[in-house]
């Protein structure tokens, strides 16, 4: 008997999908930044300590990259989108996020 993993399907506007989760990695960051050519965008994602340290020392913060994410203009957008909606489904239940 062979034990497969769990996947996770839904519907996007009539798509059905299937989300294999089998060699999924989580990252845990608390800083993130995009930047974006013609073709592609990238996010950039890390750590930082910013908590930590005198005023003086805040002055600059190291900011330790972890991981990058490459994706096309249009997988960009449609982030953008559920990112959105996350956040106000979130702020509607928990509260205002102050950013």
């Amino acid at each position: 008997m062979t034990d497969k993993p769990a996947k996770a399907t839904g519907t996007i506007n009539g798509v059905k999908i299937s989300w294999d989760d089998s060699e999924m990695v989580s990252h845990y960051a608390n800083i993130g930044t995009a930047t974006a050519n013609r073709e592609e965008f990238f996010l950039l994602f890390g750590t930082h300590q910013h908590w930590r340290g005198t005023m003086d020392e805040k002055k600059e913060i190291e900011v330790k990259l972890a991981n990058r994410i490459v994706m096309s203009p249009y997988a960009a957008k449609r982030l953008a989108v559920i990112l959105t909606q996350s956040i106000k489904a979130y702020e509607e239940q928990f509260g205002k996020i102050e950013a």
